[in-house]
């Protein structure tokens, strides 16, 4: 009975430090958005929070760690709105459904995606190993680029290229939309469909099946 006691004890315990890591992420996230780099010191995230730094330092380690946990975070965030994204249909129009879910994403999240890709704390650089890790989400796309064309497949090699290419033209777009440089609120969406519409009549569409 008390080893049961020590067990449930300790599952509560991980599932508060779960809790506090998150709220500690979001926070930090938000704070660095709003008011820079700067304002992103372990003092000021423990008075947002309402926690110790000690306790900051137990849970990160120190800034770097909190900002690398952001990184992972927003990359783990990407990946899960892609897997959500339903696999039915042909092949082409999953792809179409990949690139609408990765703008919806960095939209609707705009503080983490700054974070994986604008680089707001200059001092900070990805280790290799959550490079690779922020990489997973990718992986969709590529594999789904790889299943468009039936007449003349695509080779893996291609299919990395060609998915580099829609991610390319993807960050392009939102990081224009995201530093306000469309004037119109429609505008942006019918730009990325042009954009993305003509890799994929030239790249992803059996010449046989072509309008």
């Amino acid at each position: 009975m008390k080893a049961e006691r020590q067990t449930t004890y300790r599952i509560a315990q991980k599932q508060h430090q779960q809790a506090l890591r998150q709220g500690v992420l979001d926070d930090a996230s938000n704070l660095l958005m709003k008011e820079g780099p700067a304002a992103l010191s372990m003092r000021r995230i423990a008075k947002l929070v309402g926690c110790s730094t000690m306790t900051l330092y137990t849970l990160f380690g120190n800034k770097q760690g909190v900002v690398d946990q952001l990184y992972l975070r927003g990359f783990e965030l990407l990946r899960q709105a892609l897997e959500s994204v339903p696999h039915t249909g042909a092949p082409l129009d999953y792809v179409w459904a990949l690139c609408y879910a990765y703008r919806q994403f960095a939209m609707d999240n705009s503080s983490y995606y700054a974070i994986m890709f604008a680089n707001p704390v200059p001092e900070y650089t990805p280790p290799e190993a959550s490079r690779q890790t922020g990489e997973k989400g990718f992986i969709l796309l590529v594999q789904a680029v790889q299943g468009c064309r039936v007449v003349s497949p695509i080779t893996q090699a291609e299919s990395w290229d060609i998915a580099r290419m829609i991610w390319a033209t993807l960050h392009g777009h939102v990081s224009l939309a995201l530093a306000k440089h469309f004037d119109e609120v429609t505008l942006p969406a019918s730009l990325l469909e042009r954009s993305l519409k003509t890799i994929f009549d030239t790249l992803l569409v059996d010449e046989e099946s072509a309008v």
